[in-house]
C-alpha cells in the first residue's frame, strides 16, 4: 500500500482533520503577524478568532454548501502552500516545527468568508443583534 502523507493511516476523516487544523493554523498565524492577534479587521469592527472558531465556521460553512469530506479535504489541501511547508527549517540551531502556510489565492478565501461573516452580522446590527434573530429562528424551527 502506498504512504500518502495527505491521507495518515489510509483514513480519509483523518485526513480531513489535519487538513483543517493546518489551514486553521496558517490562517491565524497569517492574521497574528498581521496585527499581533488573532483578529480578522472587518470595515465595522475586529472579530475575534480561535482555532475551534475558524474550524467550525469555515468546515460547517462549506458543508452547508453540499461538499462532501473529500472535497472539503481536497480544497484545504489546495489552499495549503505544502511545497513552502514541506521545506520548511525555521532554524539552524533548534527548530521543533512551523505552522503551514496558505496560499495566497488561500488568504483570500479566508478573508472573503470572514467578510462575508462581518456583513451578514453588520446587517442585523451586530453580534448581539444577529444572537437573538439566530435564536429566534431557532424557536420558530422548534
Amino acid at each position: 500500500m502506498e504512504n500518502n502523507a495527505f491521507v495518515p493511516a489510509g483514513s480519509v476523516e483523518l485526513a480531513h482533520q489535519q487538513a483543517l487544523t493546518w489551514v486553521c493554523d496558517a490562517y491565524l498565524f497569517h492574521l497574528v503577524s498581521m496585527h499581533r492577534r488573532p483578529v480578522y479587521r472587518h470595515q465595522y469592527g475586529d472579530i475575534s478568532l480561535d482555532q475551534p472558531a475558524v474550524r467550525g465556521f469555515i468546515d460547517s460553512y462549506l458543508k452547508d454548501k453540499g461538499w462532501d469530506l473529500e472535497k472539503r479535504r481536497a480544497h484545504y489541501i489546495n489552499i495549503l502552500d505544502l511545497i513552502k511547508y514541506m521545506h520548511r527549517s525555521n532554524s539552524d540551531f533548534i527548530d521543533w516545527g512551523t505552522v503551514p502556510a496558505l496560499t495566497p489565492r488561500g488568504i483570500r478565501w479566508m478573508n472573503a468568508c470572514f467578510s462575508r461573516l462581518g456583513e451578514m452580522v453588520s446587517s442585523y446590527g451586530g453580534w448581539e443583534g444577529y444572537k437573538t434573530a439566530a435564536g429566534e429562528e431557532l424557536l420558530d424551527e422548534s
